[in-house]
């Protein structure tokens, strides 16, 4: 198809910053899209990082932009944590008068040049952690790009709606990085975000015997009195593979330690069996699994969890299944609605 005068004039600007580019030994590769409804690029960036062993990848980028919909987007594909779907371009601008948002107005908006000058100044300074997130809902992603980001889990799933009073299953698919979770449903060659949160915001999540995943996140929905409102808003998520759903509970466990806990309940650990009297242990764990059904106590629950890492550790180390047994112990603890104030 012939290009139209929109697409030329943009593909020459490309083609510009390709070549001073390539002087600087960074590779700016633009592509249109087959897409027929939009006229729409993926600009493939790789940055090289400085030069140690301990820096092998290069930095790789993905610039979007659509014509039809005056739209711009930049997504980090290999920095962890912001290669988790934001849109980097309003972290990287450096000019405060002039904020790149979602939308712009006309092609020459579009500076590739200073976009690419920001983008080396902000990996330069190396402030990766603590970056606001840029999602949109309701907007269409290509799907090739939310498949390329490398650090965050992909997991496909059925997203549960109740509409007009009949339980409807989507195809989805849910991507969790250390700071946000995203739920986008399939379409074609697209994903349409549906929801986004910060895993700060999630109070409590479980699992029923037909793998159906629901996660009560903390929604704000007003300001009142300057003060900002919430509520409760389940999302539910299911698989007909079991194992995926057992692997968002993983997962969602591995953050909050992250944020709240320190252990590591998923991966069996190896080397010395760790030198702890299992039988006094595996006893403390009976008197506060006791004291904690009779009576709420956040010190009582955070010493639970430290004992349940003590034996997971344990019987891991003896590739015992026993782990199995505490680790299910864990994942109930933390996923039961009543403990969720203390993960907050």
């Amino acid at each position: 198809m012939e290009l139209t005068n929109e697409e030329k004039k943009f593909e020459e600007k490309c083609q510009n910053v390709q070549d001073k580019m390539m002087r600087q030994d960074i590779l700016f590769i633009f592509s249109k899209t087959p897409s027929k409804r939009y006229s729409e690029y993926n600009i493939n960036i790789s940055i090289p990082k400085n030069k140690s062993p301990k820096n092998k990848e290069d930095y790789e980028f993905i610039l979007y932009v659509n014509l039809t919909k005056k739209s711009i987007l930049l997504f980090s594909k290999n920095i962890n944590p912001i290669s988790d779907g934001r849109n980097i371009l309003p972290l990287i601008n450096q000019n405060q008068n002039k904020k790149v948002k979602l939308n712009i107005f006309s092609l020459e908006d579009i500076n590739l040049l200073e976009i690419m000058n920001d983008l080396n100044q902000f990996l330069s300074e190396q402030k990766f952690i603590n970056l606001y997130g840029y999602f949109y809902l309701g907007e269409e992603y290509d799907s090739k790009i939310i498949d390329s980001l490398q650090n965050i889990e992909k997991i496909n799933c059925n997203h549960l709606d109740l509409i007009n009073g009949t339980v409807i299953e989507a195809p989805s698919l849910c991507t969790i990085s250390d700071d946000y979770f995203c739920l986008y449903e399939k379409n074609q060659n697209n994903y349409t975000l549906i929801f986004y949160s910060s895993i700060k915001n999630l109070l409590s999540f479980n699992i029923t015997a037909d793998s159906v995943v629901t996660l009560n996140w903390r929604k704000k929905v007003a300001i009142k009195q300057n003060e900002m409102i919430y509520c409760l808003y389940p999302l539910k998520i299911k698989s007909d593979k079991d194992v995926d759903m057992d692997k968002v509970m993983d997962i969602l466990i591995e953050k909050i330690r992250k944020i709240g806990f320190k252990m590591n309940i998923n991966e069996k650990k190896k080397g010395e069996i760790p030198n702890i009297d299992l039988e006094t242990v595996e006893g403390e764990i009976m008197r506060l699994e006791s004291q904690l059904k009779n009576r709420d106590n956040i010190l009582v629950f955070n010493k639970l969890i430290q004992n349940y890492e003590k034996v997971i550790e344990y019987y891991s180390a003896l590739n015992d299944s026993k782990y199995v047994e505490f680790n299910n112990k864990m994942k109930e603890l933390l996923s039961n609605e009543k403990y969720a104030k203390y993960i907050k």
